[in-house]
């Protein structure tokens, strides 16, 4: 009798303390509003938002990419660029008659990958030498080419594009330039780069090295009276150069590694802010500058949560972030001259 009566009882307590629990496991409803001080703000002014209610936890979306409500469950995908750019500097050689005049740029998508004379005469080469500014004279330093978009070149994705540059001089004469001759002029090629550009972001991707410039010369090289003025690369620079006065015509070319197509970047969803939690007081107002003009749709998630179960509701704003721009007041009267 009394070990059934103990049974009994320890059933009953595991019946409250089940009932206990299902009732602990709940959360409360979520209270919360949330408005701004004002609709219109200036950049680098802090943005006022007061606040009322006592969730335990609040997550801010600012609106800004990467922080923006409207992408946490959606991946952000930004489409990328690439870009060549580069910077020339010429110098030796006749003033107002450089030899070479100009140095052609080109670019294939079915050269060999074999640095010889003969890969490189093969291939098919579409000219870009217009696309780019070039020096038109010797004695121009460091002049920055432009910064060329060269997706779309990739008419197959998966396969790489090579770059090339034409060094080519005439053998000397004496009688060109008033005289003078029109002796060799160096041409330098420097910050060689292959860029990539997402949104804002522009990184490089391929610098001279990483590009895998290499010399190509025809015969007309090994002119035993070049004597060490070849053509050549490093790190910082690609040099084309020959004899100041070549016996015959000196050619040769500067070609790229495989140059591969980016892809576009996924981000993942944007994330919010926590601006609170369970551990914190309740809060009453939050601040938050803008750096950029810009209407942004602004979002609070304001949340109870336990192990168990969660509750939240979300309060949508829009803030117009103008620019700063100086006003220009009256004058009092008396101040006219």
């Amino acid at each position: 009798m009394y070990t059934r009566v103990i049974i009994i009882l320890s059933f009953l307590s595991a019946l409250a303390l089940s009932g206990c629990r299902k009732e602990f496991e709940k959360v409360s409803d979520v209270a919360f509003e949330v408005n701004a001080t004002s609709g219109t703000y200036k950049v680098g002014e802090p943005v006022l938002f007061e606040m009322s209610g006592d969730p335990d936890f609040i997550t801010f979306y600012s609106g800004e990419e990467g922080n923006d409500y409207a992408f946490k469950d959606t991946d952000r995908i930004t489409e990328t660029e690439m870009t060549f750019s580069f910077m020339t500097t010429t110098s030796s050689g006749t003033v107002g008659y450089p030899n070479p005049s100009v140095v052609p740029i080109a670019w294939s998508d079915d050269f060999s990958g074999e640095y010889t004379v003969e890969a490189v005469n093969n291939a098919t080469w579409h000219d870009i030498t217009d696309q780019f500014r070039l020096p038109d004279d010797t004695g121009v330093t460091q002049l920055f080419s432009n910064e060329l978009y060269i997706t779309d070149l990739y008419t197959d994705p998966s396969k790489p594009i090579y770059f090339r540059f034409y060094y080519c001089v005439e053998a000397f004469d004496q009688s060109l330039a008033g005289g003078q001759g029109n002796g060799r002029t160096q041409w330098q090629f420097l910050s060689v780069a292959f860029n990539g550009v997402a949104g804002e972001t522009v990184s490089e991707l391929y610098d001279i090295v990483g590009a895998g410039w290499t010399i190509v010369k025809t015969d007309s090289y090994n002119d035993e009276s070049i004597g060490n003025f070849q053509p050549d690369i490093n790190s910082g620079r690609i040099l084309f150069r020959s004899d100041f006065r070549p016996t015959q015509d000196r050619e040769c070319w500067a070609v790229s590694g495989p140059i591969h197509k980016i892809d576009n970047i996924n981000h993942g969803p944007d994330r919010g802010l926590g601006i609170k939690s369970v551990a914190d007081s309740d809060m009453t107002e939050y601040t938050y500058t803008y750096t950029e003009p810009g209407v942004y749709e602004v979002a609070f998630v304001a949340a109870n949560a336990n192990v168990y179960d969660r509750k939240e509701t979300v309060r949508h704003l829009t803030v117009e972030i103008v620019e700063d721009e100086a006003s220009i007041e009256n004058p009092e009267p008396g101040e006219w001259k």
